[in-house]
């Protein structure tokens, strides 16, 4: 089903036309509304490009990134209190989250960051999940922030390109099968993750030893 079908579609159009009628509270409206969205798990890429649609590339990317890592913050918050019961049961036998949450002590910022890129999990259900695992909130929302930068930029810059939201709604779901480089990026993310997470290991595991040696 076309996304431009959903009753969603209207208020977005709307959204369009008020937020460019009103700079100041169609930025502040945007980024609640993106931090909102985040939280309820509706797809990213939507945001990001009705950023750059209303405000264009430099200011639509500094309110995409305001609300998605606002939003990813929020939810990692909500999957570490109220959805925390929830959260732990939708992971406990995800081998990858497992994996990452021993490595975390260690190297939090670059594995949020390289996870982020990577796009080893879904971008939503990764903010709950991480809420969850050990990582403090500080590289958290770091290594947040650095990752979906490119991704950020990726997006808003493609909603620059668009005409109106009917476009955006149409055609961006089907945008990243069309990009080849998108797909060679996020592999060589998810190398340096696999290696890093490894050597990780290896150190800890290196470390339990010795300590059980000098018992």
């Amino acid at each position: 089903m076309k996304l431009a079908l959903l009753p969603i579609a209207d208020w977005l159009i709307w959204l369009e036309a008020w937020a460019g009628q009103h700079p100041l509270l169609g930025a502040a409206a945007f980024i609640l509304l993106t931090i909102l969205a985040t939280v309820a798990m509706v797809p990213g890429w939507i945001s990001m490009m009705l950023g750059g649609l209303i405000f264009g590339l430099t200011m639509g990317l500094v309110y995409a990134m305001l609300g998605i890592v606002g939003g990813a913050t929020a939810a990692f918050l909500v999957g570490r209190t109220l959805a925390r019961p929830w959260v732990e049961q939708r992971i406990a036998g995800n081998a990858n989250l497992l994996a990452l949450d021993d490595t975390l002590d260690e190297q939090a910022f670059t594995i949020v960051a390289l996870t982020r890129v990577a796009l080893v999990l879904p971008f939503n259900f990764l903010n709950y999940a991480y809420g969850a695992t050990r990582v403090n909130t500080e590289p958290y929302v770091a290594g947040t922030a650095v990752g979906m930068l490119p991704i950020a930029g990726f997006y808003v810059y493609l909603g620059t390109l668009a005409n109106d939201m009917s476009q955006i709604l149409d055609e961006g779901a089907n945008i990243g099968s069309n990009v080849w480089w998108a797909a060679a990026v996020a592999f060589v993310a998810i190398v340096a993750v696999v290696l890093t997470v490894r050597r990780a290991l290896n150190r800890a595991l290196r470390r339990q030893v010795r300590e059980s040696n000098s018992l």
